[in-house]
């Protein structure tokens, strides 16, 4: 089956830009959590293609200061593949001891001396941004989840208040989730141009922006992180333009922390018990790309979508994004975690579906040898289909009483199973359409059970 690469952000993003490739090459293996090091190299690396970005010039004993400082940084570097609880703990650890250190001091001294030399680009920063989540994606294997429409659907009309953060496990270190445009949450475009000082102008091209995926990474061992990825569904991503105008790739990146603090140890600690309601949001402005990072529960984040008159007009699209973007994401990853036989695998890559497929269906440890070795040659990421099987089984189950057609909210359950009741696992108790016999349900009426 060929694909339409187009369709998925890592795939168009990576087709438009020249630099990419380089970059993945030099900094695949770099840490970009614990240091800035890898993160300046990037960032330099993109502006050799623009003119104006490449005045940011730090003196050269500045840049010495600097290389002596993440000399010392790397011996907290940790990375955590396939999380455990034990090896959350020594990461937390590990980040502790970091941030109490003196180097990490002398890091934030060395920042404050030098924020006014480095003049901040807002197309830079982001397409920085956006290349170090490709980046990561591309580390971690580049696998993408393509969620059905129909499983979307069934994801927007569950709640996720109860979901813990040891019930969320990636089976990647970082992924990308792809929904497909959807309508319901929409980037505002003077967001945009507010941001990249062009006031009207993507508004005079009728420019439209809605959500498509996120690339959804585990952060720090308390956290996710997650970069919203937006489209314009009349774009055409075989046109060429230059790097500093090409305004079809917009991104909102903000932390789910689960984390909370603790006065003793003054520092972080991962609550086992703390809920998604629980949960910070942590942000910063995206109007404003010179803002100071804020924070904010998400219980009381999702209350003030419903509140608007409460909010600046700015804040509360804000978290109308945060809030839509996270129900579906998290519900997502739930998903993966709750089901195993409802994903199709293939590739951006006709050959190597087709290796993928003969792979599956050799027994052989030579022939199973040969045929991984061929997968090598080829670049590509590995697609995996959800929902389909879901779409069977929620038509042949849906049954009710009430007089007038309307959704029923779905949630998830944590529950107790094995010796003595002492693990858990999630049980999805899908929401469903009451009495559809006599219609679609009308937009938004839902009811809580």
């Amino acid at each position: 089956m060929k694909q339409n690469l187009d369709t998925y952000f890592p795939e168009r993003f990576v087709n438009n830009r020249n630099y990419i490739t380089k970059a993945i090459k030099n900094l695949l293996n770099s840490d970009f959590d614990n240091y800035g090091e890898a993160y300046h190299e990037l960032r330099h690396l993109i502006g050799q293609y623009v003119e104006n970005w490449r005045f940011n010039i730090i003196p050269d004993e500045l840049l010495d200061e600097r290389d002596l400082i993440q000399n010392e940084l790397r011996k907290y570097s940790f990375v955590l593949e396939n999380p455990t609880e034990e090896s959350r703990k020594a990461f937390l650890e590990q980040n502790r001891e970091m941030r109490e250190s003196g180097v990490w001091k002398k890091w934030q001294n060395w920042l404050e001396k030098t924020k006014d030399i480095i003049k901040v680009f807002p197309r830079q920063e982001e397409e920085t941004a956006i290349s170090k989540s490709i980046i990561t994606f591309y580390k971690n294997g580049r696998n993408i989840f393509s969620i059905s429409p129909f499983l979307t659907k069934l994801l927007n009309h569950t709640d996720v208040g109860n979901i813990r953060f040891d019930d969320i496990k990636l089976p990647y270190n970082s992924i990308y989730l792809h929904f497909g445009a959807i309508k319901e949450i929409e980037l505002p475009i003077d967001l945009i141009e507010y941001k990249h000082n062009i006031e009207y102008e993507l508004q005079d091209k009728g420019k439209l922006f809605y959500l498509d995926g996120a690339f959804v990474s585990i952060l720090w061992g308390h956290s996710i992180d997650i970069r919203l990825t937006f489209i314009d569904p009349n774009d055409n991503f075989s046109q060429k333009l230059p790097l500093e105008k090409d305004f079809r790739f917009p991104s909102v990146n903000f932390t789910l922390d689960f984390a909370k603090w603790d006065s003793e140890s003054k520092t972080s600690k991962l609550d086992s018990s703390s809920t998604f309601n629980d949960s910070t949001v942590c942000f910063s402005d995206i109007w404003d790309p010179k803002s100071e990072p804020s924070e904010l529960v998400y219980n009381k984040l999702h209350s003030l979508t419903k509140e608007p008159e409460k909010c600046y007009d700015s804040e509360w699209k804000e978290y109308v994004i945060f809030d839509k973007s996270l129900t579906l994401i998290v519900n997502s990853l739930c998903y993966l975690n709750y089901i195993n036989d409802d994903i199709t695998v293939t590739t951006t890559n006709e050959q190597a579906t087709n290796l993928i497929t003969e792979l599956k269906k050799t027994k052989k440890r030579q022939q199973r040898t040969k045929i991984e070795e061929k997968l090598k040659k080829f670049s590509y990421s590995k697609i995996h289909y959800l929902g389909h099987k879901v779409e069977t089984e929620y038509v042949s189950t849906e049954h009710g009483y009430e007089v007038e057609p309307h959704w029923r909210r779905g949630h998830w359950r944590n529950q107790p199973f094995g010796q003595g009741l002492s693990s858990r696992k999630l049980i999805w108790i899908k929401p469903t359409i009451v009495r559809k016999d006599k219609g679609e349900p009308v937009q938004g009426h839902i009811y809580d059970v």
